[in-house]
């Protein structure tokens, strides 16, 4: 019934709690209840985003700016199908994406660069590997294989730095392990079906989940480390980090997962399972927002690092690598070809870097490569030239990291990309176009350009020449024609190819206007250009050109040098007519040179490249060129232009005017991305490459202008700028000044200074002679370096001194007696020193003898000999102690012949053995350095002044061989510190916690003050009153060897086989008669047990058991009563206690037959109608009381009620010294160490002080409130008082 009552309110409770505080689990300030990403603190506050990560701080989340993908168009990398072996199912990136670790069938952890070329064997565990995963700074690995593995290495070496599955315990297979992300666990498949947790400061394991329903493949935890979440058979597991309880258990599968990732954001957890299927789960509200149907098995899920992609992988299908956006779940691109057998096809294991462009992908078959976006690349935009290169430069471009590939775009398009910022690099023989970007003020020299709708800042460089070259039928009239002519100029070539009238060529525009009578000097003027038009001897026919196909970019040639590409409005070659023919020669090169040496050819202009038209001139007359546009070929060079023959030189160099340069193009912003690939373009290897494709390599100003916009000085490239005939690369001196003399290092006297001393060789006296001298002569050996060439100084080793007036080897600048030859060296040099102790006889104090010179304290005894040469009282010490032996003087020696050390009190220069100062004769402590006073005695020096001192100066002698360190005896000392000194204290030992709680009665007979307390001093801890082991703090009763606890606060001690010992020790009662402390409802001293109406205080036996109590208050019936006793006001006594009756009270009085009453039968009625009355009243009574009571008792489980008080304990036993009439004081001296029982822990909620319910945690904590304000929460063992 109680549990029924409890239930009910419990569940009423539970109804009407209030709402739980307001909680913010991840720390970032954002309430879970709208915090859209409660697993991950951000600061993003978007609508769609609150409180999700926000890398960029603008506001958004990370998940709603992602870059995402074309994964369909992705590309593999480097297959290795030999290092690892076996399904490769371990794969982690290191964390700056410079190589990546797999493991699979060989039991090897390898390590592979990020193009997926194999660097190094680290480690071999003991099977196949499971899983990699690299730790969140990442120095170390954790590694799971087969057969037990399970360990931590170093991520560089490889080493072994943990085991922390050893196999000598276990040989299960070990497929799961992942750090959190603080680094400060590893939570690990622990094989079999449980998972283990380990403190990674010390490896030792924190938590051990068991008797989950399956093997665990698969293991992340959220953002914040709150939750540890791994997959368990086809079951979901969420467990709390702090306390291990479970927080997330779900069944969305149908077969076994063998895969789970945790958004970066910590919103989604996605699974992929034997079923199929990938699903994703809310992990705020623990719902499923999709499912993705991949019609195979999913081994491994993965996602990018700002959490816009989730990428999967099927272990059975030849496509078998899946790429989803996370906003719409719809796919971004699938990638096949990984194997084409049933039973090697399909991925195991995949790893995207943190840049989210490149996927390390692990093969079933055990191969390894990389899947690389699109945008992963060194990403080249052109058309046909750009796109010859490609396989050239794939093979031969090596840098960490990168690869390059070409995409086939035209440079309106590129130049389009670059100034939306796209990382991509333009290729183009005709550079950025014009539409869409101006050149900057300074073009020539940085290769900027000014984007015209966007910001972006465009960098263009050259890095090859595209040269293109005319060529007519050999030995023909044309060849004839054009010889004749001397060649042809550009503004002849314009002529011929152009498609605008002579009206527009004739005018200045973008392009200045021809000269038309010096361009076509015998024009006919029928609108075709026709040999002869350019001159009389020539033949007069059509001039056909001839070319390939437009799109293999030749004629972009003639299109920037000629017809004005680059200008606002470029012209364009002639169109092919019925009056005029335009011959397209074909695909190929060689079918336009072979076309113009064919018989048909004459009269026909070829036009292709130059280097194939060099190398394949068989037939064929390659046309020599003049760079005019205004004037033809006759008039350029009688104005001084120079004819240039077709060769590759003449191209590199720049003198070939028909070719452009072949421009890279990006913008600056991507210049990181590009810069190594740009340097490639410009280094010998890059130019090499571009030659082999038939292109001719820049000239070296050229190569040196592109190096300078990538901002490297290759000043080496430059030409002889100083025109000294030495090329500047070998020119030591390249500022040379025009018409000097110079060397083979192009130097002259005024740039060379062969002795290396600073002085050029124009102005050195020594040229030949490194030397400093600027006085006498100029860059002369200057020893001293005093500006005198050694040759002309006194004191060539001596800087100060260059000349000697007197020659008595001292130099004028030092000598004090320059015209004086003299010998003295040290008060004055170079004067008179009659006896050669090298002080002058004018400062010497004894200047006949060679001893002595200086008497600095006047007392007539040289400073070689006066051992105090500062001191007149004293000249001598014999026992050289450093006291003078001149007791008079000063600090005099008292023990002339020991040498001593002492100098206190007056007493110097004797023995002083402990070093303090004090001669031993007057030390008291004389082995005592810091010592030398001991008044009383007791070896313990007084002077407080420095180090150990005596505390007690006057220790009494009867102590003396008592007191402690601080030389106090036990009357003078508190060692406890409790105000009881030690030779009275009974305690001195008290802790100081407890010394405000120890009894301070010192005397028990007070005032005759003669029987010490044999407590005085001590705490409850230190006392056991009663002599039952249990010291007053911890006895509830310490007066009463028999008892030592009351557990049910009844005041009845729980030993039942004590004194008053308690029958009931886990009930509060206060029964006495039958069983002492138990339950006694109406309080008659009888317990519930025995009591047959435990509601009536006036009755406990009903002897016949015919509902009657025993009990009479009728005092006439005392004489004949045996059973019960007489109480006033007994309820319903029974008239024959012996006897049972059926009948009721008010018949018979608990007899068979009424009792004879001689009243009156009107009396009688009333009274039997009274007595019926008062019985109703009575049952009436009763059943109110039992509901009261038992409200009571419900609303006393509920609310816990406070212990009931303890009853009086007997009385302490009192010391046999004291008389009766001291008795009393005795009692209240041991009151005051009665303990105070304080209660910390409760096994059960029952025993609970009275308070409330308070709100259950996030963690799953039951917590609750007594009335005394303090807090209790549970834990495995029962209830404790929250002390934190």
């Amino acid at each position: 019934m109680r549990k029924a009552l409890f239930l009910s309110g419990l569940m009423l409770c539970v109804i009407f709690l209030p709402a739980a505080t307001a909680l913010d689990g991840d720390g970032d300030g954002v309430d879970d209840s709208i915090d859209i990403c409660p697993f991950a603190a951000g600061t993003a506050n978007s609508t769609a985003g609150l409180g999700c990560p926000d890398s960029n701080s603008d506001g958004l989340a990370d998940f709603e700016q992602t870059a995402q993908q074309n994964w369909g168009q992705s590309f593999k990398e480097n297959i290795d199908s030999n290092s690892v072996g076996g399904g490769v199912k371990g794969m982690a990136w290191a964390l700056n994406n410079s190589w990546f670790y797999a493991g699979g069938g060989n039991a090897g952890v390898h390590l592979f660069d990020s193009m997926s070329n194999h660097v190094a064997h680290m480690y071999q565990m003991p099977g196949d590997i499971n899983e990699i995963a690299v730790s969140p700074d990442g120095t170390m690995l954790a590694v799971v294989s087969d057969d037990g593995g399970c360990r931590i290495l170093n991520s560089t070496t490889g080493a072994l730095i943990v085991d922390l599955i050893n196999n000598n315990n276990t040989t299960s297979d070990i497929f799961a392990i992942a750090w959190s992300n603080d680094g400060s666990r590893v939570i690990s498949h622990a094989g079999g079906i449980g998972v283990k947790w380990y403190h990674t400061s010390n490896w030792t394991m924190e938590r051990n989940i068991t008797s989950l329903p399956s093997y665990t493949s698969g293991i992340d935890t959220t953002p914040d480390d709150r939750l540890v979440i791994f997959v368990s058979g086809n079951q979901l597991r969420g467990y709390w980090t702090n306390n291990g309880t479970i927080a997330l258990n779900m069944t969305n599968h149908s077969d076994y997962i063998r895969a789970l990732i945790v958004s970066p954001d910590g919103r989604f957890v996605a699974t992929g399972s034997d079923d199929n299927k990938i699903i994703i789960t809310d992990l705020r509200n623990q719902t499923v927002v999709k499912t993705l149907e991949l019609g195979s098995d999913v081994y491994d899920l993965d996602f990018s690092s700002d959490g816009g992609t989730l990428f999967a992988a099927r272990g059975r299908q030849e496509e078998a690598l899946y790429a989803f956006r996370t906003d719409t779940w719809t796919s971004l691109g699938t990638d096949d070809d990984f194997g084409s057998s049933r039973n090697n096809r399909g991925i195991y294991s995949i790893a995207i870097d943190s840049e989210g462009e490149r996927i390390a992908v692990g093969w079933r078959r055990g191969y390894t490569s990389i899947q690389m976006s699109p945008d992963s690349y060194v990403r080249v935009h052109g058309e046909f030239y750009t796109s010859l290169m490609e396989s050239s430069w794939r093979s031969s471009y090596f840098s960490p990291g990168e690869s390059v590939r070409v995409w086939d775009y035209d440079r309106v398009t590129s130049t389009l990309d670059v100034c939306d910022g796209k990382h991509y690099m333009g290729s183009s023989s005709n550079g950025i176009s014009p539409q869409y970007a101006v050149k900057s003020a300074n073009y020539s020299t940085s290769g900027l350009w000014e984007c015209t709708n966007t910001p972006e800042q465009l960098l263009e460089l050259s890095y090859g020449r595209t040269a293109g070259a005319f060529s007519v039928k050999a030995g023909g009239a044309t060849q004839a024609c054009v010889e004749t002519l001397g060649g042809l100029s550009m503004g002849q070539v314009r002529w011929m190819t152009t498609s605008l009238p002579k009206s527009s060529l004739t005018t200045d525009g973008e392009m200045p206007g021809l000269v038309w009578s010096s361009v076509v000097p015998n024009d006919d003027l029928d609108g075709i250009p026709e040999w002869k038009d350019l001159d009389s001897s020539c033949p007069d026919t059509e001039i056909v050109l001839s070319h390939r196909w437009e799109n293999k970019s030749d004629t972009t040639i003639l299109e920037e040098t000629v017809l004005c590409a680059n200008c606002a409005q470029p012209d364009s070659i002639y169109a092919s007519t019925n009056s005029r023919y335009r011959a397209v020669a074909g695909e190929y090169r060689s079918d336009v040179t072979q076309g113009v040496a064919a018989p048909a050819g004459e009269g026909s202009i070829g036009f292709t490249e130059l280097v194939f038209t060099l190398n394949n001139a068989n037939g064929i007359y390659v046309v020599p060129l003049i760079d005019n546009l205004t004037h033809g070929a006759s008039d350029a060079v009688s104005d001084g232009g120079v004819i240039v023959n077709a060769t590759v030189n003449a191209s590199r160099l720049g003198d070939w005017p028909l070719q452009t340069d072949m421009r890279a193009f990006i913008s600056v912003d991507s210049l990181a991305k590009n810069i190594n690939f740009m340097k490639f373009l410009l280094t010998d290897m890059g130019q090499i490459k571009w030659e082999e494709m038939g292109f001719v390599g820049l000239g070296p100003w050229d190569l040196y202008l592109s190096w300078a916009k990538l901002g490297v000085n290759m000043i080496h490239l430059l030409p002889d700028d100083d025109s000294d005939g030495v090329w500047d690369e070998q020119d030591l001196c390249p500022d040379t000044e025009l018409g000097l003399p110079t060397d083979i290092d192009g130097c002259a006297d005024n740039q060379l200074d062969s002795d290396s001393d600073g002085y050029t060789n124009d102005l050195d006296d020594c040229v030949n002679e490194f030397g400093t001298s600027t006085l006498d002569s100029l860059g002369c050996l200057d020893g001293d370096g005093d500006g005198w060439s050694d040759a002309n100084d006194s004191h060539p080793s001596d800087i100060t001194e260059w000349n000697d007036t007197d020659m008595d080897g001292i130099g004028d600048n030092s000598d004090i007696c320059v015209d004086e030859f003299g010998n003295s060296t040290i008060d004055r040099l170079g004067c008179l020193d009659a006896d050669g102790d090298g002080w002058s006889d004018a400062g010497d104090d004894f200047p006949t003898d060679e001893t002595e010179w200086v008497d600095s304290d006047m007392d007539g005894i040289g400073d070689n000999s006066d051992i105090f040469p500062n001191e007149p009282t004293q000249w001598a010490d014999s026992d050289s102690d450093g006291f003078g032996d001149n007791n008079s003087g000063l600090e005099g020696d008292d023990c002339i012949d020991v040498s001593g050390t002492s100098h206190e009190d007056g007493l110097f220069g004797c023995i002083d053995g402990d070093g303090d100062g004090w001669a031993d004769s007057i030390d008291d402590l004389p082995s005592n350095p810091e010592q030398h006073r001991d008044l009383d005695g007791d070896g313990v020096g007084d002077d407080a002044s420095f180090g150990d001192y005596d505390w007690c100066v006057d220790t009494s002698p009867d102590e003396i061989e008592m007191i402690d360190s601080t030389g106090c005896g036990p009357s003078e000392r508190d060692t406890d510190y409790d105000t009881f000194a030690d030779n009275i204290d009974q305690c001195p030992n008290t802790p100081t916690q407890q010394s405000t709680k120890i009894n301070t009665t010192m005397y028990l007979d007070s005032p005759t003050n003669s029987i010490l307390n044999p407590l005085v001093g001590c705490a409850p801890s230190e006392i056991d009153a009663d002599g039952d082991l249990v010291t007053s703090d911890l006895d509830w009763d310490d007066q009463n060897p028999d008892q030592y606890i009351d557990s049910d606060g009844d005041g009845f001690g729980d030993n039942s086989d004590g004194v008053n010992g308690d029958d009931c020790p886990t009930q509060e009662g206060y029964s006495f008669h039958d069983e002492i402390g138990c339950f006694d409802l109406d309080g008659d001293g009888w317990s519930y047990k025995v009591d047959f109406n435990d509601g009536d205080s006036t009755q406990w036996n009903d002897t016949d058991e015919d509902g009657f109590g025993d009990n009479w208050d009728n005092p006439d019936w005392n004489d004949s009563r045996t059973l019960g006793i007489y109480l006033e006001g007994a309820t319903q006594p029974d008239r024959c206690p012996d006897e049972y009756s059926a009948y009721l009270y008010s018949d018979t009085q608990g007899c068979i037959s009424a009792a004879v009453d001689n009243t009156n039968d009107e009396t009688k009625a009333t009274g039997d109608d009274e007595s019926d009355d008062s019985n109703l009243i009575l049952i009436l009574s009763l059943a109110g009381v039992g509901v009261v009571l038992l409200l009571f008792g419900a609303i006393a489980v509920l609310l816990k009620k406070k212990p009931a008080p303890r009853k009086k304990a007997k009385s302490a036993p009192v010391h046999p010294a004291l008389e009766e009439g001291l008795q009393d004081e005795a009692e209240d001296v041991n009151a005051e160490v009665e303990p105070e029982t304080v209660v910390d822990f409760v096994a059960t909620w029952e025993e609970l002080p009275k308070g409330e319910w308070l709100p259950t945690d996030e963690k799953g904590v039951n917590w609750y409130q007594d009335e005394d304000g303090r807090y209790w929460y549970s834990d495995s063992g029962g209830f404790r008082i929250w002390d934190q």
